[in-house]
């Protein structure tokens, strides 16, 4: 125990006169302490002194603090808006691309189920059992089921590339391949038509620029997309018409018998299904096989090349070899795309020109190519007799 506190104890024990004697004694012991004063400024600036020492004992923020913290409020806003932009815009090209996918794969299986059950015979009748034509004249269009513009896929050299050029001795691939405005128009009989008990029918893809809904001669019309068609006549119409798939009979003006994808009004209805939307291009390369087992193209032999018709000849020439291998191809438009070319097309002025591009042609496909991907496959053609 310490001494001041022996002290005070044993002076509370004491009588008065003896605690005053303590006391009087050890005086500092018994001192309490004393609080500073509280000095008041009657100054000029006193309320300022005051003021202060108020802040500052509330803690308030400066007005440098505050534009400090609001800055990087705005810097992290702005990083937040980034990375969501960014978030949406991968989504949106993941989900056209998952849909252009979805589209090139339904597309190219059918095309080499019918490639693979293709009808062909050599018994010299003269029949056409397979044909392919670019179609690269404007006005040969309406007779497939086109909506012609002013503004639309460019004909001439812009859309004819059947062999694109190649640098460095490379061999052209069909990726980098142009099949004129409606892409290649390919007709062939096939015996694939499961609910018709696998008997010959003659089909046909080709494209079409229309709109996605509602008849053709429509007025009011639905949006105009470039769409790939294909045709069938049914069994018995086709065993009526002979299998010769570039017979007249098969003209599109014949009702039930026109095998242009999307054939003019007066072809019988339910003949064409819409295999994919948004295909703004559509190919076929044709080979056979030489002595030695290597591949060989027929078609197209070169970029004039703009038809092949495989007969029925025992000893064709390569224009009238019916192929044992196909390659095909197909460019579809993302959504995007075909919206951004919509409004091209549309001509009211609501998308021009940029300054870059020397003319229209060079304009749509620069757009195209920007927003497409091509899908390509090789398939074996395995023809056979009816």
């Amino acid at each position: 125990m310490s001494r001041r506190l022996e002290l005070r104890c044993s002076a509370v024990l004491q009588p008065a006169h003896v605690r005053r004697a303590v006391r009087a004694k050890a005086p500092h012991y018994f001192k309490r302490p004393r609080l500073p004063k509280l000095q008041v400024s009657t100054g000029c600036n006193s309320g300022v002194s005051v003021l202060r020492g108020a802040i500052r004992d509330t803690g308030a923020f400066t007005l440098l603090e505050l534009l400090v913290a609001v800055t990087i409020t705005l810097m992290l806003a702005g990083l937040m808006l980034a990375v969501t932009t960014g978030t949406l815009n991968l989504w949106r090209r993941t989900q056209d691309n998952s849909a252009m996918s979805a589209q090139a794969k339904l597309t190219l299986d059918l095309l080499e189920r019918d490639l693979q059950s293709g009808c062909h015979r050599q018994d010299g009748v003269g029949i056409t059992w397979l044909a392919t034509e670019v179609i690269n004249n404007p006005a040969d269009l309406p007779n497939h089921g086109w909506r012609i513009a002013t503004l639309m896929k460019p004909a001439g050299a812009e859309s004819q590339r059947l062999v694109p050029v190649t640098a460095n001795g490379l061999a052209p691939a069909i990726a980098d391949a142009r099949f004129g405005l409606s892409g290649v128009w390919l007709r062939f009989t096939v015996t694939n038509i499961d609910s018709e008990g696998s008997v010959p029918v003659a089909v046909a893809y080709q494209l079409a620029r229309r709109a996605v809904s509602g008849a053709y001669g429509a007025s009011n019309l639905a949006d105009i997309r470039y769409s790939l068609f294909r045709s069938a006549v049914d069994p018995a119409r086709t065993f009526s018409a002979g299998y010769s798939v570039s017979a007249g009979t098969y003209d599109n003006t014949v009702p039930g018998y026109g095998i242009s994808t999307f054939p003019n009004a007066v072809t019988s209805p339910a003949v064409a299904d819409v295999l994919a939307t948004n295909v703004v291009d559509f190919g076929v390369w044709l080979y056979v096989r030489d002595n030695t087992g290597a591949l060989r193209r027929i078609y197209p032999a070169n970029n004039a090349d703009r038809a092949h018709a495989a007969t029925d000849a025992t000893t064709p020439g390569d224009p009238n070899r019916y192929p044992e291998v196909a390659d095909v191809m197909v460019r579809i438009l993302s959504d995007e795309g075909a919206r951004i070319l919509d409004a091209m097309e549309k001509s009211n002025g609501a998308i021009t020109r940029p300054a870059h591009y020397a003319n229209d042609a060079e304009w749509w496909w620069g757009v195209v190519e920007a927003n497409s991907r091509v899908y390509t496959r090789r398939v074996e053609v395995k023809g056979r007799a009816p």
